[in-house]
């Protein structure tokens, strides 16, 4: 690892540390710590589904989601006096949101919203018909739409990517980054509850590392005790390791899991590694995939935090030694070691256990009283290493080729009847593997260094990757197959999207209805669109934030629309269509533009809440997917 080779490494564990404290984070000493008025129901007692710093899917949760009693059209106040700044009626991402700019420099941003209040409804009913657009962003000067604290501004909603009704509500700087709401003091949240450890894992960093004699994560399960947590055994472990933990927030009167604010991780009674999200930039918020171990996640549900920085990790969270808070155990000492964990209001919990250095370990056999599964062969690549799992009644040693050469391998251990090899993918790629009779073929294309652009092209796609999209050294597996194509695997992680060409190995007959489609779902017969544009040829390209599997399919069918709910004074009507998506919709009643909204949530079309009118008479609706087939259809009324 790049990182690792900056490092000089001594007969100890490294335990230097950068000087820096956990209180010197989150302190915002030039803002009014009661500033802002709640935003919902200021003066009683509120609940929050969702805090600062949260695990979500491919991003920190950047604010707090306040309960809204599980039901749409709660007033929503202004915070404190400033103007709105920017208006975003949109059916993804935050739905129909507000921006309030204050004079302390400060902007709360109000999401999910259901719709806006007096005025600002006014003005952007005004706007979205002048336009004639059911969608828009909207940037508005100090001069417009100024707001007084405590005035109402909406109505709580469920608008855009919510999965049920609440009010996000976020606190930015000039400079965008997001501030824990948590910090003004709201005596409308409770929260005396200590988070909680569930799991720890140790990770081996390089080839030579072992956690209990093996190669990868391990993991343990803490003990709650009266102090906080436990291991009540002491861990084996030796060379370059990494820690990691699984633990969230609880707030009182309710069940659902926050985020944590803060890690702190002492090796030896010294400081090793800070991790504090009270402050963060909002497009840095994209990191939490070199955070937590992706991997593991996508293959267990497991959401881990390193304790450590691991490369391509350029978040300004952290704090830590001169190692990045990885540790190196070369002796045979035993070392304790204590991880703090602290929510916003700080409340702490730790977890206490030791290290035992162990050069020479054993690993624990898993007995299970049931009988024990068939051995399989597999293999997994992590941290530079390909780790193969072969079954023992193949033979003892095994050969692996690369680039025609041979190279004997020995097993670095035997587990549960299957001897395990380990073998350092910078030397060379391999071909393939041969033990006894079983012979294992690999499709290993490239090693792709990060921060770097590069293109890798074979007879059917071409893949570029810019400065930032990978995280570390990718070795690159592709593969194509009776009209699928696999780019690599969807337990690697990208940061920003990668350019692919798909090479059709057929005449594409109607390309304005073709594209690209995921089939990276739960079921892999399940299509979702990627999009994709043709060139001359039978090449398509696209871009991508994810690896996985993908095909070239046509769509020649428009979205199935029909009118669900109505009344004289709300319409609800139903747009579905698969596998391209709803991408534009518009409405004419009478002859005059009707604004709808969508809520891609539940393929539903919908006439505004505030604007009180009678619909009456003849009413066009028009929906194309992203395909552009499109489906009208006339309704009376």
């Amino acid at each position: 690892m790049n990182k690792l080779n900056k490092i000089s490494f001594f007969a100890f564990l490294i335990i230097s540390f950068t000087v820096c404290s956990l209180t010197t984070y989150a302190q915002y000493p030039q803002y009014d710590k009661n500033y802002f008025l709640f935003p919902i129901k200021p003066g009683h007692r509120n609940y929050l589904s969702g805090n600062m710093g949260e695990l979500r899917n491919n991003h920190f949760h950047g604010g707090i989601d306040i309960k809204t009693d599980q039901r749409e059209g709660l007033p929503v106040y202004a915070s404190a006096d400033g103007y709105i700044s920017r208006i975003v009626v949109a059916h993804r991402g935050y739905g129909n949101t507000l921006y309030i700019t204050h004079p302390n420099g400060l902007t709360t941003v109000y999401a999910h919203l259901l719709w806006f209040h007096d005025h600002i409804n006014k003005y952007m009913l005004k706007y979205l018909y002048s336009e004639q657009c059911n969608e828009a962003d909207v940037k508005l000067t100090q001069d417009i739409l100024k707001v007084k604290k405590g005035d109402i501004i909406a109505l709580s909603g469920n608008t855009g990517s919510s999965g049920g009704p609440h009010l996000h509500w976020e606190v930015r700087d000039e400079w965008e980054n997001l501030l824990n709401p948590l910090f003004f003091n709201f005596d409308e949240i409770d929260d005396n509850l200590a988070p909680v450890i569930n799991l720890m894992a140790m990770k081996t960093l390089s080839i030579n590392s072992r956690v209990e004699g093996e190669f990868g994560l391990v993991e343990f399960k803490p003990v709650k005790s009266q102090s906080g947590y436990v291991l009540n055994y002491p861990i084996h472990a030796y060379g370059h390791i990494g820690l990691q933990l699984v633990t969230y927030d609880r707030l009182n009167g309710t069940s659902n899991l926050c985020g944590v604010s803060s890690i702190q991780m002492k090796v030896d009674g010294k400081e090793h590694f800070v991790h504090d999200i009270q402050k963060i930039s909002f497009s840095d918020q994209y990191y939490i995939n070199a955070h937590i171990d992706y991997s593991t996640l996508k293959k267990k549900g497991n959401y881990y935090q390193k304790c450590y920085i691991d490369d391509g990790n350029e978040l300004n969270t952290y704090c830590a030694a001169d190692s990045y808070g990885k540790l190196y155990i070369a002796d045979t000492n035993t070392h304790h070691v204590e991880i703090i964990v602290a929510d916003a209001y700080n409340n702490i919990t730790s977890l206490k256990f030791k290290i035992k250095g162990s050069p020479y370990q054993k690993v624990r056999q898993n007995l299970p009283k049931k009988k024990m599964p068939i051995p399989t062969y597999s293999h997994t690549v992590d941290e530079n290493i390909l780790k193969m799992q072969v079954p023992a009644k193949y033979g003892y040693n095994a050969t692996l080729y690369t680039q025609n050469q041979a190279n004997t391998l020995f097993p670095a251990y035997v587990k549960d009847l299957c001897n395990i090899y380990l073998w350092d993918l910078r030397k060379a790629l391999p071909d393939s593997l041969r033990c006894g009779k079983m012979l294992q073929i690999y499709n290993y294309m490239n090693a792709i260094p990060s921060r770097t652009i590069y293109s890798h092209t074979n007879p059917y796609m071409n893949i570029t990757f810019n400065k930032k999209s990978i995280f570390d050294t990718l070795y690159l597996q592709i593969d194509y197959m009776q009209g699928v194509y696999t780019l690599h695997h969807p337990f690697t992680p990208l940061f920003e999207p990668m350019t692919i060409l798909l090479k059709s190995d057929k005449e594409v007959l109607n390309k304005p209805k073709t594209a690209v489609y995921s089939l990276n779902g739960l079921k892999n017969s399940r299509l979702s669109f990627a999009g994709g544009e043709w060139d001359n040829g039978n090449h398509i390209k696209f871009k991508s934030k994810y690896f996985g599997k993908y095909t070239i399919a046509s769509d020649t069918s428009g979205p199935r629309v029909y009118m669900y709910k109505k009344s004289p004074y709300s319409l609800y009507i139903k747009a579905i269509d698969y596998p391209s998506d709803v991408a534009l919709w518009y409405a004419y009643l009478n002859g005059q533009f009707l604004l709808l909204h969508y809520d891609s949530k539940y393929d539903i079309l919908y006439t505004n809440p505030l604007e009180k009118r009678l619909y009456k008479g003849s009413l066009i609706v028009g929906v194309t997917d992203n395909l552009g087939n499109i489906t009208i259809k006339n309704f009376k009324l």
